[in-house]
């Protein structure tokens, strides 16, 4: 991989987008000039994840159709209340097409009884399939519902290896002390992360088992987040290797654990 500027300017890298959304409409309907973009910014390849069985559809599509691109499918903690068997088994065929190399995403949002419920049916499919499992940690009451999202990983014995709890702050960072559960970041300024306090946290806690994302969904959420932070943290004089670790090899990484996942540098 390269990583090289000039003048605070990323003239060439190699990156891996880890959490986007391409089918939603702010996306999708201007595609190729987002994945143009996004080329040109050094992302190499991009997971697109889906919400509900519609989604998840559209995401595994869209991965058929571009090179560069990877699927997760699940139901997301909105979806939770209309989970049932019919879906679960809909979700089972779409984690076994090509390209699909991960469950998700999954995780509480309200912190009901129903999205635990919706939580533990996924874990229970991406255990089965021996695929990475992707978790929405909820924008509010986040400390807690991070606490909770972890009894209910560690109780349905949930490989760490295989688990990304995603979109985590300051607040939740410390709660993975003595675990090994992979941790995700959404740079996304509204009700994630800003492009600042990602490299805060990153120069705090290091890059081990730390992926990084630019959550593009329906908010005003930018695909070249990722490469953003790539500049800051070389303006921070972050070592070309930890930066490396952090938006490449880790990616490949965790999801080379799926042999689905057909990109090797």
């Amino acid at each position: 991989m390269a990583l090289r500027e000039r003048q605070g300017v990323l003239m060439e890298a190699t990156l891996v987008d880890t959490h986007a959304h391409l089918d939603f409409p702010e996306l999708a309907r201007d595609l190729a000039s987002v994945l143009d973009r996004a080329s040109r910014a050094g992302v190499r390849e991009i997971v697109t994840i889906g919400i509900d069985l519609e989604s998840s559809r559209k995401a595994v599509k869209l991965a058929g159709e571009h090179d560069r691109i990877y699927a997760a499918v699940g139901i997301h903690p909105h979806g939770a209340r209309r989970i049932d068997d019919a879906t679960l088994d809909s979700l089972r065929s779409l984690a076994g097409r090509d390209k699909v190399v991960a469950i998700g995403e999954i995780g509480f949002d309200r912190q009901t009884d129903e999205e635990e419920a919706a939580i533990r049916a996924q874990l229970k499919l991406a255990k089965r399939f021996d695929m990475p499992v992707l978790v929405h940690l909820p924008h509010q009451f986040k400390k807690q519902g991070t606490e909770r999202t972890l009894r209910v990983v560690a109780d349905e014995q949930m490989n760490p290896d295989r688990v990304l709890l995603d979109h985590n702050t300051e607040e939740t960072m410390p709660l993975y002390a003595g675990t090994k559960y992979w941790r995700g970041m959404s740079i996304y300024p509204v009700t994630k992360l800003s492009v600042e306090r990602a490299a805060n946290i990153v120069e705090q806690y290091g890059v081990d088992r730390l992926l990084v994302n630019s959550a593009c969904d329906w908010g005003p959420s930018d695909p070249l987040n990722v490469p953003k932070l790539v500049r800051e943290l070389l303006r921070r004089n972050l070592s070309r290797d930890l930066i490396e670790q952090l938006v490449f090899r880790n990616p490949i990484a965790f999801f080379g654990q799926s042999d689905r996942w057909t990109f090797r540098p």
